[in-house]
């Protein structure tokens, strides 16, 4: 027979070994920045967290053309920290790109997640 405070103290340790708390730093926004170079737009993403360090420069996220439209239930993604790159002589106006990314920093780089699990930004851009 489990006793009780058996069972409990089985479930919080469960519990804190899959990070299923939402305490602890936590990604709370992304913002793309973007710079225009020879005929082509590249896009970086920086991330914001709750904790130190605050600002993670480049953030690891997924790069999407265009946007998280309608949401997808999960999301595949593989994270990366390369500049997504538009070359203005084959894209069609307006430009718009979007970067997601787990809210939790020690989510694996590659996998599927609930689409409420991640954190997104997109940016418009115009070729010059």
């Amino acid at each position: 027979m489990i006793r009780p405070r058996a069972l409990v103290l089985f479930c919080l340790a469960f519990c804190l070994s899959t990070a299923c708390s939402t305490s602890g730093r936590q990604l709370q926004s992304i913002q793309i920045q973007s710079a225009t170079n020879n005929g082509q737009i590249q896009f970086t993403a920086v991330g914001t967290f709750s904790m130190a360090p605050i600002t993670v420069e480049p953030l690891p996220v997924q790069w999407s053309p265009g946007l998280f439209a309608p949401p997808p239930p999960n999301l595949q993604y593989a994270l990366t920290t390369q500049p997504y790159v538009l070359r203005c002589m084959t894209a069609l106006e307006p430009l718009q790109v979007s970067a997601a990314a787990p809210s939790h920093p020690r989510a694996p780089n590659q996998g599927s997640l609930p689409f409420e699990q991640m954190i997104t930004a997109s940016k418009a851009a115009s070729c010059p």
